[in-house]
């Protein structure tokens, strides 16, 4: 909710300044207003083509590292199915006998020739079969990163390395168990095939794509700088879902990681090449604007001082009105006091008369008398305390009518409850109403219109009461949460009709007889304006409750 200051008027505040201090927010609504044609003619030109070109090149490319992806993730997971249907219809006792896997290699090298060697290999890491243009047979795997990784996984495809035999290649195996051990089937991937299929899909024209793993590490031969197993710039990168994109050092990148293998899959275009058309469309959208904008600034300033001058008038009126209306809502509230107010000063003076004529009468008798000075002090003393009660009373009530400037000032908040409890105290007592005063026990300062704050309480302790009528109860509640003090008014009347709870912060409304229905409508425009918020929370036939929301510290906000 808007936080608006609440500001009292005097004869002697000048709006004039008010309205200058503003006038540069003025002078920029109106230019931004007036800089829409500009915007549309000249910078929309430029903005609507340089986003065309830019969203159809990044949609090309988002196409492509997805086309990437797709083809990539397929390729390896066909290469992983084929080893994995061979384990399972295979045994390693078929495989290991002269000529089997040699039939099979064969019969894989036909579908696809992306395999360089093939074999079984045993639990400790051992051949026990192999064919392939290398002599590994004799060699022990059991130490390796990929089969340490396939003691924990089924399946595992390794990042580009050189190995035993010192030439760039990757690993794809699947492990099977058998007894209390597991055999593995291994292939070699040619990498010099893997980049012709990875090349065979990149269409970009104008730039480039690649594979890299976690490290950062070429794991396919880019066309621009870099080399297959060397350093690219992404470095300790860590998978992430979708896409991404990427402009640095003059390239643009679109990213995302493969779902068969820990490899991101990068396209890249130069910018300055995509973008080299846009240039020509700049300066002509420039120079658009900068005519335009010597017309609107000249006509801005010939139009703002008459501006100016309105909207200053028009806030004096508003102003003297709102302060009238205020008062005028303090005044009906209060007024509502006077018959209470009267009363006990018809009790105090009827006191008072009684006092007199016991004076008299003892003036009367013997004044010597120790017994009789003592009762005419103590007489005069009732005198002067029904007198100082009496006046206390009259400045309480006229607190409640005078007009007082806004004075913001530390107070607490359970004070001001008590105060106002102290001047309805004649109605709560003869109308059977009881007070509950549910405070929270710490001291609730804060800082605020004490005199703001004093007519709103006393409008809903009013409410409260005319709901109420008789023999009730009335529940004044404090609490703190955090920055924030709320204050709640309950009573356990006949609560508000359902198709009255809309409407009772509108002015004018009102459900009471002979009501203003200004009370909770200024009520609602004083706690806004103090920073704060008021709501309500009703059950009809058991009560209603008015909750008050406010800033532990008062911020000023312009209005």
């Amino acid at each position: 909710m808007t936080q608006v200051a609440d500001k009292t008027f005097s004869s002697q505040q000048s709006d004039f300044p008010y309205f200058r201090r503003i006038w540069k927010n003025v002078v920029t609504a109106l230019l931004a207003t007036s800089f829409i044609p500009l915007i549309v003619i000249g910078g929309g030109m430029y903005h609507y083509t340089s986003t065309v070109l830019r969203e159809k090149t990044l949609e090309a490319l988002r196409t492509e590292v997805t086309h990437h992806k797709n083809t990539i993730d397929r390729f390896l997971a066909e290469r992983i199915m084929d080893l994995k249907l061979l384990s399972k219809n295979l045994s390693p006792e078929y495989l290991v006998q002269p000529g089997a896997l040699e039939s099979v290699f064969e019969s894989l090298q036909k579908e696809l020739p992306c395999f360089q060697d093939l074999g079984v290999i045993d639990d400790q890491g051992r051949h026990l079969a192999y064919v392939g243009p290398y002599e590994l047979m004799s060699k022990n795997y059991k130490n390796t990163f990929w089969f340490k990784a396939l003691e924990r996984d089924p399946v595992y495809i390794s990042d580009v390395f050189l190995g035993f035999r010192n030439i760039p290649h990757f690993v794809m195996a699947v492990k099977q168990q058998r007894g209390d051990g597991f055999w593995i089937l291994r292939a070699t991937v040619d990498s010099a095939f893997f980049n012709d299929v990875v090349a065979e899909i990149n269409q970009t024209q104008k730039g480039d794509a690649f594979l890299i793993n976690t490290n950062g590490i070429f794991q396919t031969v880019p066309k621009q700088a870099g080399r297959l197993m060397g350093p690219s710039d992404f470095t300790k990168i860590e998978p992430y879902r979708g896409l991404r994109q990427r402009e640095q050092n003059g390239l643009i990148k679109v990213m995302v990681w493969l779902e068969k293998v820990p490899w991101l899959c990068v396209v890249q275009v130069e910018k300055e090449k995509v973008f080299a058309d846009l240039h020509r469309i700049r300066n002509i959208g420039i120079f658009v604007f900068i005519l335009g904008s010597i017309l609107i600034v000249f006509t801005v300033l010939l139009t703002t001082s008459n501006l100016i001058s309105r909207l200053e008038f028009k806030r004096k009126n508003i102003r003297a009105l709102d302060q009238r209306l205020q008062h005028a809502g303090m005044l009906a509230s209060s007024m509502r006091l006077a018959s209470g107010l009267l009363l006990n000063i018809k009790d105090m003076l009827g006191n008072i008369d009684m006092v007199a004529r016991w004076i008299e009468e003892l003036r009367q008798q013997d004044l010597t008398r120790p017994e009789n000075k003592a009762e005419i002090k103590n007489s005069l003393d009732e005198l002067q305390s029904q007198v100082a009660e009496s006046r206390e009373s009259i400045d309480r009530f006229l607190a409640t009518t005078r007009p007082v400037g806004p004075l913001i000032m530390e107070i607490d908040i359970n004070e001001l409850l008590n105060s106002l409890i102290e001047l309805f105290d004649r109605e709560f007592h003869f109308n059977k109403i009881r007070v509950v005063r549910d405070y929270q026990e710490t001291a609730l300062l804060m800082r605020s219109d004490p005199s703001r704050l004093r007519q709103v309480f006393q409008s809903l302790i009013f409410n409260a009461l005319a709901a109420i009528h008789r023999d009730g109860e009335i529940i004044l509640k404090t609490r703190i949460d955090k920055d924030r003090i709320r204050v709640t008014v309950t009573d356990d009347g006949p609560g508000i009709p359902d198709d009255d709870i809309d409407k009772i912060f509108d002015p004018l409304f009102t459900t009471q007889h002979g009501g203003l229905g200004l009370g909770l409508s200024l009520s609602r425009n004083i706690i806004e304006k103090l920073g704060g918020r008021i709501s309500v929370r009703n059950e009809p036939g058991k009560g209603a409750s008015f909750i008050v929301e406010l800033p532990a510290l008062f911020k000023s906000v312009m209005e």
